[in-house]
């Protein structure tokens, strides 16, 4: 202990000895470390964070799977009861569903996300509300439930001002007035990623919550609930899992109907996923660790580079402590304490710097709110950053260490730093660490360079309708409990009041909205044709949007054939629908459809005629391939769609008329919240978030990588013109001119780049291929991508070697001939 402090001591003094060398090598570690500790703070939180709940590591999901236990899903009401009533693994099983809910109390209303829950919700999560009480077991009747409500802390201080006296009160919501019994936890919004929960009803007042959805409690094929078990003491994952799957084998043999899908399992809970999503999501996150390991190993390298010039500095210190009698492995030891030192402080900069770069990673990437508040710096976190810490200390230490001990006693003790010999030994590992840098660079750049290029390509397409001079407000009557009748009648008003604002020219109402984010499909039968059934129903299903008049003519859809939804269109008229273009060539190839007849949604429906046929436009993302797609008229519907959209084309700017718009809806119904409001140009660009999410953190990481590699080359040709300092003096002294010096510097650096290049566009070529799936119009070895990244590298490499090249170029040659 006592040589360890020795060490520790004397690796401080030399660190502080040396104060440009170690901001420099401090700068590059901090980088590097903080930009894996702010990429693994957000895999923290979705795959390895503790559930907000008391004792989590006995939480389990408990979640449905397809037959062959690929595919996970939620339960139906009748599963989570089976499973509840007939194992006895679980101290006790929990269901949940979110759903948006219209809070009409307080200034302005409000369209908050809230949870249907089971009684037991917070006893089983052995969390205790922060006022008043959570929900009795007679509230997961419906025959008994009260509609009342628990509100989050968060909504209790923005709603509500911290009310004192909020439990007992009475608060709209949906329409309907839901008594306050309690306040959530302080800072609980649910225990997953994801929209906050602010507010949570009881399973029976499920009908109120989701008006639109009446028959989830008794419908088995509805699969709508996450379930959260808690195991008992001394029961094992693998005997619940045992368990569930027992029961639902046999709730299989009972009911043939339920077959395919009557699988389940039981997995741990850990981070803020469902099964669902935490399979979907884990090749994105490990991927998107890696860029950042990149990053780190081109700082390691750089790091070691600065640690090799240090060590020629050191050499004569070196040779004199060898000569006393210090063994190699006590100077290793004494030199990777200085590695671990430096390591250490840069790690600790690292993550103070991770949270400038999180905040900066989210804001350019336009991150919602739950995502962007949801990396936080835990244990876990610290221990990985601690862990990567040492790591980097050893990687980039070793070497030099190595290197800085293997000293020939004479010259060194001479202080022979300039000689060829002393420099050719130094010059090898220092050139491969630089090529390392080029190529770990070209392979961080190309694969930024594809993301944006994918990126341009995406915002290149035409979306099919034009999204200039249009706004678009969506709001949910099906939330406050209207019926499709009164429904009707509330936008038949309001288009013909929205249409009569100064500045609209034209209204419209869409259940999907393009490019919302929101999408609704139904299997489709054509008439003459048989029912389809499993895989070719699935193969035969389309996306739909109900739509009011005025829909093509406001998006400026053309109608390629037939005609558009007419004032006839109504409930107890011949139904109808128009398709697009991909659903016409689909199902009647090389015919015309108009006057084709087929069937939506089940064997109770009529048949709809087609009437038009509209062009393709992109529905979901601007990137997806064609789709088929059907619109059918608002009019005919016989319940009232979940959301709908009022969409409005202005003469001038679409902003402009969103205020009279709000005020219009506000004086019709001062309850209903509106969401989503925004322009069509803006909604595009929202529907790019993931794209320039990417694209903007492979640019920052890209562009860090540069820098660094840059500063690595900068620091090789720097250290090679101290070293040949003398040989300079005499090429000048014999005749060189300086161009000459300065092209020898410069070809140097240039081959070591093209060296790294060369490796890096092999190295690109191969991994490329993992992102290929996540590019647009982009191939993974898009050469115009490799061509300008190798371009932009050697640009980099000759302006990092000229400097140096040109200090040695100005060389005084009886200055330098002195100072040896």
């Amino acid at each position: 202990m006592e040589t360890l402090t020795r060490d520790l001591r004397y690796a401080v003094r030399m660190l502080f000895k040396s104060p440009g060398f170690t901001l420099v090598a401090l700068l590059t570690l901090a980088l590097g470390i903080g930009a894996n500790t702010s990429v693994f703070s957000l895999l923290n939180a979705a795959l390895f964070r503790r559930v907000p709940a008391a004792q989590p590591d006995r939480l389990v999901w408990v979640a449905g799977t397809a037959a062959d236990g690929r595919r996970f899903r939620d339960l139906s009401y009748p599963e989570y009861r089976a499973f509840r009533e007939h194992t006895s693994v679980f101290a006790g099983l929990l269901a949940y569903a979110g759903n948006w809910l219209a809070l009409g109390s307080g200034a302005e209303p409000a369209r908050v996300y809230g949870l249907v829950v089971t009684a037991n919700y917070f006893d089983l999560l052995g969390l205790r509300p922060a006022q008043g009480r959570g929900f009795l077991p007679d509230e997961d009747d419906p025959a008994t439930a009260q509609p009342v409500v628990v509100i989050s802390d968060r909504l209790w201080r923005r709603q509500f001002g911290r009310d004192p006296a909020i439990v007992g009160k009475s608060v709209t919501v949906n329409g309907r007035s839901f008594t306050v019994i309690g306040v959530g936890p302080e800072g609980f919004t649910g225990t997953e990623l994801g929209a906050p929960v602010e507010m949570w009803v009881p399973m029976g007042v499920q009908p109120l919550a989701m008006p639109t959805q009446p028959r989830q409690l008794t419908e088995d094929g509805a699969w709508w609930l996450r379930v959260v078990g808690r195991l008992k003491p001394g029961v094992a994952v693998a005997q619940a899992d045992a368990a569930v799957r027992t029961i639902a084998a046999r709730r299989a043999r009972e009911d043939p109907r339920l077959l395919e899908h009557a699988a389940a399992v039981v997995t741990p809970i850990s981070g803020g996923l469902d099964p669902a999503n935490r399979r979907e999501a884990l090749p994105i996150l490990v991927l998107l660790m890696l860029v950042p390991g990149l990053v780190l190993l081109i700082a390691c390298a750089n790091v070691a580079n600065l640690l090799l010039s240090r060590a020629a500095a050191r050499r004569r210190e070196v040779g004199v402590r060898l000569a006393l009698g210090a063994t190699r492995g006590r100077l290793v030891r004494q030199l990777l304490t200085e590695s671990m030192v430096l390591s250490l402080v840069g790690g600790a900069a690292g993550v103070l710097l991770s949270f400038w770069i999180t905040d900066l990673v989210m804001a350019l990437a336009r991150a919602p709110e739950e995502l962007a508040s949801a990396p936080v710096t835990d244990v876990r976190v610290l221990v990985f950053t601690l862990g990567l810490t040492v790591v980097t200390g050893m990687v980039f230490g070793l070497a030099p260490a190595l290197g800085a001990t293997r000293a020939d006693l004479v010259p060194a003790l001479k202080d022979e730093t300039g000689t060829v010999s002393h420099a050719n030994r130094r010059s090898r590992l220092t050139n491969a660490f630089v090529v390392a840098q080029v190529a770990l660079s070209l392979v961080l750049l190309v694969v930024s360079g594809l993301f944006l290029r994918s990126l341009k390509k995406a915002t290149d397409v035409d979306p099919g309708f034009d999204a200039r001079h249009a706004a678009a407000l969506s709001l949910d009557l099906g939330l406050q409990g209207y019926t499709a009748e009164r429904a009707g009648l509330f936008y038949r008003q309001l288009a013909e009041r929205a249409a009569a604002i100064p500045g609209v020219r034209s209204v419209s109402l869409a259940s999907v909205a393009p490019l919302s984010g929101t999408m609704w499909g139904t299997e489709v039968e054509l008439e003459g044709e048989p029912a389809a059934t499993g895989r070719e129903a699935r193969a035969r299903s389309a996306y739909f949007s109900a739509i009011w008049p005025q829909f093509f003519r406001t998006l400026d859809i053309p109608l390629l054939a037939g005609r558009d939804f007419g004032a006839a269109d109504v409930r107890g008229a011949p139904p109808v629908v128009i398709v697009n273009e991909t659903f016409a060539r689909r199902s009647w190839p090389g015919q015309n459809p108009v006057g084709k007849r087929l069937k939506l949604w089940g064997d109770d429906e009529p048949f709809r005629e087609v009437v038009g046929v509209a062009r393709d436009s992109k529905y979901d993302e601007l990137t997806e391939d064609p789709r088929p797609f059907l619109y059918v008229p608002e009019r005919q519907m016989t319940t009232v769609p979940q959301a709908m959209t009022l969409l409005v084309r202005t003469a001038g700017d679409p902003a402009s008329a969103v205020g009279p718009l709000r005020s219009l809806l506000h004086e019709m119904d001062a309850d209903l919240p509106l969401f989503d409001v925004r322009t069509l140009e803006r909604q595009i660009l929202d529907r790019l978030d993931k794209e320039r999410g990417a694209s903007s953190l492979l640019g920052i990481f890209g562009a860090l990588a540069l820098v660094l590699a840059s500063l690595g080359l900068y620091g090789v040709m720097a250290y090679a013109v101290a070293q040949r300092t003398r040989e300079i003096g005499v090429r000048i002294a014999l005749g060189a001119a300086r161009r000459d010096v300065l092209g020898l510097f410069v070809r140097e650096g240039l081959r070591l780049c093209l060296i790294g290049v060369a490796v890096g566009v092999v190295l690109a070529a191969g991994l490329t291929r993992i992102v290929a799936r996540f590019l647009y119009g982009v191939t993974p070895t898009d050469l115009l991508t490799f061509i300008a990244v190798a371009l932009l590298l050697t640009g980099v490499a000759a302006l990092a070697s000229y400097v140096p090249a040109l200090r040695a170029a100005r060389v005084d040659p009886m200055v330098a001939l002195r100072a040896e």
